[in-house]
């Protein structure tokens, strides 16, 4: 059998997979074997490599989130923080727009330990499967197949976005962007570049083979039937197909309502949200939120991938490095969102003293949902319920819409009365825009969700919630990005490129600087 554990994952160049899983799936992989049986396969999907490192470096946080406008870098940070020290740089020229963002000369945690490694053990399950006597017509092997597909769909869709341009509905999609690689035999050489369209053509038809999904699962880092609705209603909004979003969105939720036994199990009510003192707090209670404060909610689940609103689970980076802008602050009601009250918190700043001088930020607000709560690159529910009210808006279905987001707004927000002021009132693009806004609010701030988004929206060209630039500001200084240009696409490395010249691509040759544009 040619399928093997040990498999490609920087494409074409062999990698070996983790030993031990992390313990948010509490799951022991099997070791380095042929696999003999189904089970064996099954365990595959259980890695942690599945999950992780899509757009996270190894310092845990993402650059890519530094692209949008929900950060903001103080001079202090950019001066002797980013510049002088952090083992990140790229953070800092995304922020201000230098490209290339990564050192085009050093690997990618993103390709090599996030996509492709993923694909690696996908592929193995889908191939094995095929070639282990009887596996295929078995409930197991249709089962770990469907799950594989979903979550080797989900890696390309991400990818294909993040390394291209956002897919154009009235555009040919024909710019080059990522291997759709399918193979698990590492001797098996790597396909052309999948442009954008022909990437997404195979990422549907993943998604629907992948409707074989169960519609339960152990844990949501695997795929249920409801789980693949929900990503192929993410799909179709980035697509712009308006009724099949509508269409997955209502199966996948309505499902989900029957499966989970109630909205209530589904969504976290943050007005029974608290804090309480951290016993092992260091330094002292007080000093600092992120340490001195333990959230308390209804279960103790809210550090596991299980917890009630993960409905497809990927490892998420972490945003509490980072100030929150002040746009982003502004779009929270003070008094009555109970996000802002629970994870808008004072903290001291950065500070550093350099040469005898002390350059301190002083007390600043930090946004600390992505640390108190373990969060989800991949669809919670309350992500799908808003997809479904933007569905129904852009569909002018205002009153589906409304009853969608004020839904979720039950569980956000405090108050006798948690409904949208006035939204039976508003037009479509008044209620649209306060659906998009609900969404910002409500996905993890450090992760690419925002940038994606922008991204989407400019083909919503005159819309307030539509942009064509986002500026970032360092002290006076100012840095401007254009969205729908290589501002918000990666770049592969050179040793990927190298590695397969069949692609026609020329390796990177200038000198790696950020601190140039500083």
């Amino acid at each position: 059998m040619q399928t093997k554990y040990l498999n490609t994952v920087l494409l074409a160049v062999l990698v070996l997979l983790v030993s031990s899983c992390k313990k948010y799936l509490d799951v022991k992989p099997v070791g380095k074997l042929i696999p003999a049986k189904a089970e064996e396969l099954e365990n595959l999907l259980n890695n942690s490599s599945t999950l992780d490192y899509h757009f996270i470096d190894n310092n845990r946080g993402s650059y890519y989130a530094l692209l949008g406008d929900n950060f903001q870098l103080s001079e202090n940070q950019a001066k002797y923080l980013y510049v002088s020290t952090h083992p990140n740089i790229d953070r800092y020229a995304a922020y201000t727009f230098y490209l290339p963002y990564e050192n085009p000369r050093n690997p990618q945690y993103t390709w090599d330990w996030g996509i492709y490694r993923a694909l690696g053990l996908f592929n193995n399950v889908i191939e094995g499967v095929k070639e282990l006597p009887n596996a295929s017509g078995s409930e197991l092997g249709k089962t770990i197949t469907a799950q594989a597909k979903a979550g080797r769909a989900w890696s390309i869709m991400v990818g294909t976005l993040g390394y291209g341009p956002m897919y154009d509905p009235n555009g040919a999609n024909d710019t080059k962007v990522l291997p759709y690689r399918i193979s698990a035999n590492p001797n098996t050489p790597n396909p052309e570049l999948s442009t954008t369209a022909g990437a997404f053509a195979l990422i549907e038809q993943d998604l629907k083979d992948a409707l074989a999904a169960p519609n339960n699962v152990a844990n949501p880092s695997r795929a249920n039937v409801s789980a693949v609705h929900a990503l192929l209603t993410q799909f179709y909004m980035y697509k712009r197909d308006w009724p099949k979003m509508l269409e997955h969105a209502k199966e996948a939720w309505n499902r989900s309502v029957v499966i989970k036994g109630g909205v209530d199990n589904m969504i976290y009510n943050y007005n029974v949200f608290s804090y309480k003192p951290n016993p092992n707090a260091s330094p002292s209670p007080g000093t600092d939120v992120e340490v001195a404060l333990e959230l308390q909610g209804p279960d103790l689940l809210l550090n596991q991938s299980d917890n009630r609103e993960n409905l497809f689970f990927r490892l998420s980076p972490s945003g509490t490095g980072h100030y929150p802008s002040p746009e982003f602050l502004d779009l929270f009601d003070k008094i009555t969102d109970r996000r802002y009250k629970l994870f808008a918190l004072k903290a001291l700043g950065y500070a550093t003293t350099v040469g005898g001088v002390k350059y301190d930020d002083g007390v600043v607000t930090k946004y600390y949902r992505d640390s108190k709560m373990l969060g989800s690159e991949g669809i919670t529910y309350p992500e799908l319920l808003l997809m479904k009210a933007e569905a129904s808006a852009r569909l002018n279905d205002l009153g589906a819409a409304l009853t969608d987001l004020n839904l979720l707004r039950k569980y956000r927000y405090s108050g006798a009365n948690t409904d949208l002021v006035n939204g039976a009132a508003l037009s479509q693009d008044n209620l649209l825009f306060e659906i998009l806004k609900e969404r910002r609010r409500e996905m993890p701030i450090g992760t690419f969700q925002r940038v994606f988004d922008i991204k989407r929206y400019v083909f919503d060209a005159g819309k307030p919630w539509s942009k064509t630039s986002i500026t970032h500001s360092i002290g006076t200084k100012t840095y401007t990005g254009l969205v729908n240009n290589a501002n918000f696409s990666m770049r592969i490395s050179n040793n990927v490129i190298l590695l397969n010249p069949q692609w026609g691509l020329t390796p990177w040759s200038g000198t790696y600087d950020p601190t140039s544009n500083k």
